[in-house]
């Protein structure tokens, strides 16, 4: 198995960018990273692993089984919306819950469909959406869950060889307060460029930043997924990132971050 793991960023106003052709970074950063990840391999891929930080739940990870998905509008206001519904991977999703229990986490069936944070990465990723979807959940009882799931991920067995997509948010602060007071606060960019600073420039992540993301300082980014994708990396063991772009905005900072390919 082959698993490309990658950091997107899923503002639905990408898409709205989009359909205006606006000249935005990020959308041309898409496109370029979407043309060097399709020249590394010729082949396809079998499957998408998206570890959503919209479907959180308490004391389980669940994962999506359903072998058709339907994207949600789980986000208004923004004047577009994509419909996304890819096909479903229920066979990987049952290897991954029995080898998650193996490490002792507590994994079960659930059911989700095709969220925002999902849909619009995968509109500029795979657009034809047609390779198969594995919705993730997120659990709430710790980032150790997280970075048990990136080892479960690591360890699956395969009876054939399969290129997997790991996709994982790139919404690295998403503070509700600045964006509607219109003001800048200055902690935002100094944590966003330290957390992108740990993640590339060199062979292996540094993850020492990691004990110093408590509680005040991820109150104080506010992104969706509380940072629990950087432990699903850590479990994962990525190395070779590669920032393509990165956004920062009132109220918003993302980034869209490729790792090299894991070979397990």
């Amino acid at each position: 198995m082959r698993i490309w793991p990658v950091m997107a960023p899923h503002s639905p106003d990408l898409l709205s960018s989009w359909s205006q052709g606006g000249n935005r970074e990020m959308i041309a950063a898409f496109a370029r990273f979407r043309q060097d990840l399709l020249a590394k391999s010729a082949e396809p891929f079998d499957a998408v692993i998206a570890y959503t930080p919209a479907w959180q739940v308490r004391h389980v990870t669940l994962l999506d089984l359903s072998p058709e998905h339907q994207s949600s509008r789980d986000f208004s206001g923004f004047g577009h919306h994509y419909q996304y519904d890819p096909p479903g991977a229920p066979d990987l999703g049952n290897r991954l819950i029995l080898q998650s229990k193996s490490l002792g986490m507590a994994a079960a069936p659930g059911i989700h469909g095709v969220d925002h944070a999902i849909s619009v990465p995968l509109f500029f990723l795979l657009p034809e959406g047609t390779t198969p979807v594995l919705p993730v959940s997120q659990s709430l009882s710790g980032v150790l869950q997280a970075m048990r799931l990136g080892e479960a991920i690591r360890s699956l067995s395969s009876k054939k060889r399969e290129k997997i997509l790991l996709l994982v948010s790139g919404v690295i602060s998403m503070n509700a307060k600045e964006m509607a007071r219109g003001w800048a606060d200055p902690e935002i960019p100094r944590w966003t460029e330290g957390i992108i600073s740990s993640l590339v420039g060199g062979a292996s992540p540094d993850w020492s930043l990691l004990p110093s993301l408590g509680k005040e300082v991820l109150d104080t980014l506010d992104p969706p997924g509380r940072l629990r994708e950087l432990h699903l990396l850590k479990g994962l063991g990525v190395s070779g990132g590669q920032l393509w772009a990165q956004e920062r905005i009132e109220g918003l900072a993302q980034v869209l971050i490729g790792f090299d390919p894991i070979e397990t």
